[in-house]
């Protein structure tokens, strides 16, 4: 799959994002430019007042750019086959060729040249802009019937259900998915909200992807095919599809966890909600969410199925571990992360001579205080890896049975790793950040951790337990059973089978193909 730097820089490449290649990228420091350009050359050359007919002329054309780019076309759908997106080229060379006409005003200003010189620049952008503008113009009058494609070639592909993402960021809560619902074997359709998410959400999957922006842009995807939505994350702009009542709407999250967001009660507005395990709908009870248990079902962890059990020979003498720590949250009530304490957790295990696997949150590589932080324990990894030439592991972007497999132990926070971690049947410890019976009691997949206190005073003898004895092992096996319900991710595939063709179907179609 395409990495997460080949992601952002899909963004970046995108007419919809706010790169060079969109016009008013900028705009006001080139505003501010062009002005100290006119008064640097005013101060060469004084009196030559014709300096203001070409940085006239390119102050309007900067200043008109945001208009235009409200006029472009956006890309709404990729994958889709049958539908051509109208485009106009030219755009993606307004900033350019105004950068280019800004170099040639700031050279005749340094160099006392004669105004005139500047209408070279002013004449180029003029042009470049006249002919985008042109194009776009083109565009907006075509949108009708543009909307009108987009709706005859999903009716085409007949899509069975949406996979729903109102986010541009977190791509991976939708790829943890894909593979799982492309297996079913039935045609669907990605929807988000932005269409600047396109070419992210289009890097990972093959399926159509449409950006839907305005909520009544919703009303094109829901064809007379579609009978479920599927979503990844639980934000506000889910509640615009959940009106469309003639869909059963399914709740799937972006991971098995004890954090606050698997309990939150915006997911009593969907007609199912797909979990794990019976720890769930229990989580559910105890945080005095109201979710009728009917809407439950259970499916298990299909993300695990391509984890691989221990061996039975125990951890080695130099152990693989695979730290991966979880990001800030948005607020102290969603905020497990052990990251800041993240190079005292990895000097720790270096001197137990383990070879570390550093898997921080994908989110934690976007935020500048993470992103420091992540940093800094890949620098502690480079300098042992040449100092001892153990092969430590960071900056690799595989999914997480993968990095799982390459482990011995865990050392984690508390998140949706753990679940999918239980599978391997090897041992883990979580950073907690409480006492360890109120962590435990509070978030119970941590009877089968070892507990680290926040301060890490007890870091040593935890790490003596993972590391060694492994007194835990036997409980890891009853908190995963509670966990995780079902093994595989064949009960996945059959429950939304039977979503989309009515109970029984599987075992009728069985029966049928003998």
């Amino acid at each position: 799959m395409t990495s997460l730097r080949s992601l952002a820089g899909a963004v970046l490449r995108s007419p919809d994002s706010s790169g060079p290649s969109v016009p008013g990228w900028w705009a006001t420091p080139r505003l501010l430019t062009l002005v100290a350009c006119a008064a640097v050359h005013l101060a060469r050359r004084p009196g030559e007042d014709a300096i203001w007919l070409p940085v006239g002329v390119l102050l309007l054309l900067t200043a008109v750019e945001p208009v235009l780019r409200r006029l472009l076309p956006r890309r709404v759908a990729a994958h889709l086959p049958g539908f051509v997106a109208p485009d106009a080229p030219a755009a993606r060379a307004v900033v350019p060729a105004a950068l280019a006409a800004l170099a040639i005003l700031a050279v005749v200003a340094l160099a006392g040249l004669p105004a005139p010189w500047a209408l070279l620049g002013a004449g180029l952008q003029l042009v470049v802009t006249a002919v985008a503008a042109g194009q776009a113009l083109q565009a907006y009058a075509a949108r009708p019937a543009s909307e009108a494609a987009l709706r005859a070639a999903l009716e085409d592909h007949r899509p069975e259900f949406v996979v729903y993402t109102a986010r541009r960021g977190g791509a991976y809560q939708l790829e943890m998915w894909l593979a799982h619902l492309a297996a079913t074997g039935r045609p669907f359709v990605v929807v988000t909200r932005d269409p600047a998410a396109v070419p992210v959400l289009a890097a990972v999957t093959d399926a159509p992807v449409v950006a839907c922006p305005r909520w009544r842009d919703l009303d094109r995807v829901v064809v007379p095919t579609l009978r479920a939505a599927f979503y990844v994350n639980s934000v506000a702009a889910n509640a615009d599809f959940v009106t469309y009542r003639q869909l059963v709407h399914v709740y799937l999250g972006h991971g098995e966890s004890d954090k606050a967001l698997s309990h939150h009660p915006a997911h009593a507005m969907y007609d199912k909600v797909f979990v794990a395990g019976q720890a769930a709908v229990e989580r559910y009870a105890r945080h005095g969410v109201q979710v009728p248990l009917d809407k439950f079902v259970v499916v298990g962890s299909p993300q695990s199925s391509a984890v691989e059990p221990a061996s039975g020979r125990g951890v080695p003498a130099e152990p693989v571990v695979l730290y991966a720590p979880t990001w800030q949250g948005y607020n102290d009530d969603s905020s497990y992360s052990s990251l800041r304490l993240g190079t005292r957790v990895v000097a720790a295990l270096l001197e137990r001579r383990a070879t570390v696997v550093f898997r921080p949150h994908p989110f934690s590589r976007t935020r500048d205080s993470e992103r420091a932080q992540v940093g800094a324990v890949e620098a502690l990894l480079s300098r042992d890896a040449t100092a001892t030439g153990r092969s430590h592991v960071w900056g690799v972007d595989e999914p997480f049975a993968a990095s799982a497999n390459r482990a011995d132990a865990l050392v984690a926070d508390l998140s949706s790793v753990l679940t999918e971690w239980l599978a391997s049947d090897k041992p883990v410890a979580v950073v907690a950040d409480d006492d360890a019976a109120t962590f435990r009691d509070r978030h119970p997949v941590a009877r089968a951790a070892y507990l680290v206190d926040r301060g890490l005073d007890n870091l040593g003898a935890v790490l003596d337990d993972l590391l060694g004895a492994d007194p835990l092992a036997a409980e890891r096996r009853t908190v995963r059973a509670h966990y995780v319900g079902a093994e595989g991710d064949a009960p996945f595939r059959r429950a939304v089978l039977e979503l989309l063709d009515g109970p029984g179907a599987v075992d009728r179609a069985a029966v049928a193909t003998g």
